[in-house]
């Protein structure tokens, strides 16, 4: 899937001479924590988001450094702190150049960009024009449907016992050999002996992750290997 395969349409949008209050009140009343900002010709130019709006003389929030360093800092650099705080425009408030992502960039690389950056949405552009927006709360989205769909499932246990010995030997944690899968009527019963709690966690994961599956019964013993002395 591709970023314009859950992107929301029609996201709304702020203008570099908007009001920050009427900012502010756009994500209040749609409750979303950041807006584009375009031009004339809708271009994107920049991104106005919650974090911009944390440092507000107004809140009692505003950047304050100690003397030494305010001291070294050049004028030019107190005075933008100064617009970022205190300024009424989002003009003065907002991230420029924003990073923004195509409709076709794969969902893999959109969800590393977000971990990166500590981004909650992204705007998508093509051809410098904002067409949608890609969130967390669409990935919720379609994760919710997956999940939903993967339980309506109904698969043979023939077919459930051996996809879930192919995704054990795929990530290798452990042998197949350690561990005894039982299914029936869609219920997996796991047995066996791992070495360490997280393994038998992984092992229940695995099996509940697998479509047509209903129930885990985890029967799975950790026993810790004892301590080799040298003779």
């Amino acid at each position: 899937m591709n970023a314009g395969d859950i992107m929301t349409l029609g996201a709304a949008t702020v203008r570099p001479g908007t009001a920050v209050l009427t900012a502010v009140q756009l994500m209040l009343h749609h409750g979303i924590s950041g807006l584009p900002v375009i031009d004339d010709d809708e271009r994107l130019v920049g991104m106005v988001t919650e974090r911009d709006l944390l440092r507000r003389a107004e809140a009692g929030t505003e950047q304050e450094r100690p003397r030494w360093l305010s001291f070294l800092m050049e004028p030019a650099a107190r005075a933008e702190d100064y617009v970022r705080s205190h300024g009424r425009k989002v003009s003065d408030v907002m991230t420029h150049d924003p990073e923004s992502v195509a409709p076709e960039t794969p969902l893999a690389d959109v969800v590393v960009l977000m971990e990166r950056r500590g981004f909650k949405r992204l705007p998508v552009v093509r051809d410098g024009k904002v067409i949608g927006i890609v969130s967390r709360a669409n990935f919720l989205r379609v994760l919710a449907r997956r999940l939903d769909d993967a339980a309506k499932v109904s698969v043979d246990d023939l077919v459930i016992r051996r996809r879930i010995f192919d995704e054990i030997e795929k990530q290798r944690w452990i042998s197949t050999d350690s561990v005894d899968v039982v299914v029936n009527g869609g219920k997996v019963e796991l047995n066996g002996v791992v070495s360490d709690e997280r393994l038998r966690e992984a092992l229940r994961v695995v099996a509940e992750s697998v479509p047509g599956v209903g129930e885990v019964v985890d029967r799975v013993r950790v026993e810790r290997p004892l301590p080799h002395w040298p003779m």
